[in-house]
């Protein structure tokens, strides 16, 4: 959100500015932490976390990689939530990065999300409303009433690996199953498929209409447009828990969005299963559901 006032309708900084003031005021926090605890991995991570050698975004960005380093202490980590390391005792938000398992993005904690959402975390999930509107951002929106099925389409980015790694998801029927399991006939759906390819697109329209849903397909949208499509379900909002767009879509729709359903697969010839989970924030336990369905390979794609 890059408005130029909070919610409260003070200046606001840009989210570059904000960024390198919180990960400035880590490092002087560090130090003053370092020199109190003689801790040396503290002491190093506050070296690195020196702003005044940081002036591109590869630069700031290695930064955010320090930094997650220190999340992944649990005793640095115990010292910060207890002193509230760098912010201000109204403002308990750390940073939510960590580094991804298999790879050098830096992604959100599951558990630090739930941790810190209802303290206010969501008035940071929100679209600049004149880019959204006017920077083509967004095009067509759901209806209210509209439940939003997100097929990721994983197989397409990562044809060779993608059932050992699990990004498989459920064939058309299914889905079809999986949607009418709690919806109505007659339920409107709006289908985002991404990059899939038509005839699989076509092969989830037929098998929702089969199960007498009214079905409407977003076609070839631009990625920020399915994001933005998939963030403004109100409804309900269906896909894949291995998806990052629909997990994120789910938590910048807020209270907006009545239910959100990510569901996870496991078959044969998956490597490792994926486990249901409950949020242990209570508002998003209530909106957002993680089933886990056991299926054939057959069954997924």
């Amino acid at each position: 959100d890059n408005s130029n006032s909070n919610i409260n309708g003070e200046p606001k900084l840009l989210l570059g500015e904000l960024c390198m003031m919180k990960i400035s005021n880590q490092s002087e926090a560090l130090f003053d932490l370092m020199r109190s605890s003689n801790n040396h991995t503290i002491m190093e991570l506050g070296r690195s976390l020196r702003m005044s050698e940081r002036k591109t975004s590869n630069d700031i960005r290695s930064s955010l990689r320090d930094y997650a380093a220190m999340l992944r202490d649990d005793s640095i980590l115990r010292m910060y939530r207890t002193r509230n390391v760098g912010w201000n005792s109204d403002e308990p938000h750390p940073f939510l990065y960590n580094l991804h398992t298999y790879s050098d993005r830096i992604v959100a904690s599951d558990a630090l999300v739930d941790e810190f959402y209802g303290r206010g975390l969501p008035e940071y999930f929100a679209f600049d409303v004149d880019a959204k509107t006017n920077g083509g951002c967004c095009a067509a929106l759901p209806a209210d009433d509209e439940q939003v099925f997100h097929h990721r389409s994983f197989v397409t980015d990562l044809p060779a690996r993608v059932m050992k790694w699990g990004g498989a998801e459920l064939k058309p029927r299914r889905s079809a199953e999986m949607l009418s399991s709690v919806l109505p006939p007659g339920t409107r759906i709006a289908l985002v498929a991404g990059r899939s390819n038509r005839e699989r697109i076509a092969s989830y329209v037929h098998a929702f209409r089969n199960h007498s849903f009214r079905v409407r397909e977003m076609g070839q949208q631009s990625a920020i447009r399915d994001f933005c499509f998939l963030a403004h379900a109100r409804a309900g909002l269906w896909g894949t828990v291995q998806s990052s767009y629909a997990g994120w879509a789910s938590l910048i729709g807020g209270n907006s969005l009545r239910n959100a359903t990510l569901y996870g697969v496991n078959y044969p010839s998956r490597e490792v299963n994926v486990t249901s989970r409950v949020s242990s924030n209570e508002d998003l336990a209530g909106r957002i559901h993680y089933p886990v369905f056991d299926v054939a390979d057959d069954d997924v794609w």
